[in-house]
């Protein structure tokens, strides 16, 4: 990735960012989709993440395309109660 020579633009700290590979769930059109070992740079302030633009193309692409590296996982969703 490119280096990052300005603020965090969330919480302004001068720290420089750092390279680290991390896990970015994503959801399209209902399904959702776990990437592990995406490379970004975190801030380590406030830990927001920055991808670069060929590393979200590639995720969408693979989004997009039938999975055929992946493997299936069971997960459960919760909703809490509105209003309460």
């Amino acid at each position: 990735m490119t280096e990052r020579h300005y603020p965090c633009e969330y919480c302004d700290t001068e720290h420089p960012q750092e390279d680290k590979l991390v896990t970015l769930t994503l959801q399209r059109k209902g399904r959702w989709y776990i990437f592990e070992n995406v490379p970004a740079r975190v801030c380590p302030n406030c830990g927001h993440r920055y991808y670069d633009g060929p590393t979200m193309l590639r995720l969408e692409e693979m989004m997009q395309a039938e999975p055929k590296e992946g493997h299936a996982v069971e997960a459960w969703a919760f909703s809490l109660p509105v209003g309460e």
